[in-house]
């Protein structure tokens, strides 16, 4: 891809359509591999070049924005594109309910969880309709479902759509899929969450030996992976195998995504807890409940509601242990 987008640039110029469609391509494969900070510029520079951007690029960098963690930046984007879709290609267009299943994620991440729901169901049904109940995307739709309701508590429903998932992934494309080992993934925190931890623990490695197979040990997905597979060993009480994953998620985030990346705050909480609840490196705690502060304000200002829960959490281990 690199190669062509340089022949291109050289033949036409790096204001062409031509150049700008192939400097497009190289930001989807960046963003697959989950090089995200060489990606954004990339898409960016087209979206300001090409005027007549299309709604495909307009998804393409939104879902990056997404998964590097821009969220304010990827909703404006996200309801731009969904208002395009809507005026020129109508509501049950699959550029459209694309759109809108992309903003249902965008308003879930953000903690947007009602008016999240309300796209997500939307995107589902209109996708069932136009596309069929086992298209790729479809499928998409029900993943991206079972883990809202899952968030919301909704467990009964939420199981019933993961499975669906799982095992139409598997028929589809195979068992070690990235979007099946994303399926198997999601079905384990859903079981885990419900107290059927052997059957969890099973899924949730399969999930992490597929990812490091298929993607690399240092892939963004890879790394939640192993995040989610330390939480279930702590919840076992296998807290020294724990602290090895959660220190290797910590380090991959902060290689991979940055320091400040939403990610990477959860592992940093994550290890946190952990060491607290071993009761040692007491200092390491302290520092990394303060890194955790800072970065949710950077993130989302003092007064969101996850920063005011951190700052209150520092100071509940501060007179816990009488610190700083």
């Amino acid at each position: 891809v690199r190669c062509r987008a340089k022949a291109i640039e050289e033949r036409l110029g790096s204001e062409h359509v031509e150049f700008l469609k192939a400097s497009s391509r190289l930001a989807n494969v960046l963003t697959a591999r989950g090089d995200y900070a060489e990606a954004e510029p990339l898409q960016l520079e087209v979206l300001a070049k090409h005027e007549t951007a299309t709604l495909r690029e307009l998804h393409n960098l939104t879902k990056m924005l997404l998964r590097a963690g821009n969220l304010a930046e990827a909703e404006t984007l996200c309801r731009r594109g969904l208002t395009e879709c809507e005026r020129v290609l109508g509501e049950m267009h699959a550029e459209t309910l694309e759109s809108v299943s992309m903003l249902g994620l965008v308003l879930w991440q953000r903690g947007k969880l009602q008016e999240a729901e309300v796209h997500c169901r939307k995107g589902l049904e209109g996708r069932e309709t136009l596309l069929g109940p086992m298209h790729l995307d479809t499928l998409g739709s029900v993943n991206n479902l079972a883990g809202l309701l899952y968030q919301q508590g909704n467990l009964e429903e939420a199981e019933v759509l993961q499975r669906r998932a799982v095992a139409a992934c598997e028929a589809q494309l195979g068992a070690n899929h990235p979007d099946t080992l994303l399926s198997v993934n999601n079905l384990a925190v859903l079981l885990q969450s419900q107290g059927k931890l052997q059957d969890a623990e099973g899924l949730k490695r399969r999930a992490l030996e597929g990812r490091e197979t298929q993607l690399g040990a240092n892939h963004p997905d890879t790394l939640a992976s192993v995040n989610n597979l330390a939480v279930l060993l702590k919840k076992q009480g296998k807290l020294q195998d724990a602290e090895g994953l959660y220190r290797r998620a910590l380090a991959g985030s902060e290689a991979q995504l940055g320091a400040g990346h939403p990610h990477t705050l959860d592992s940093v909480w994550n290890l946190a807890r952990l060491l607290e609840a071993k009761g040692d490196h007491l200092a390491e705690v302290e520092e990394l409940y303060l890194r955790e502060l800072k970065g949710l304000e950077e993130l989302h200002g003092p007064d969101h509601q996850e920063t005011q829960s951190s700052r209150r959490n520092l100071e509940r281990f501060r007179g816990k242990h009488a610190t700083g």
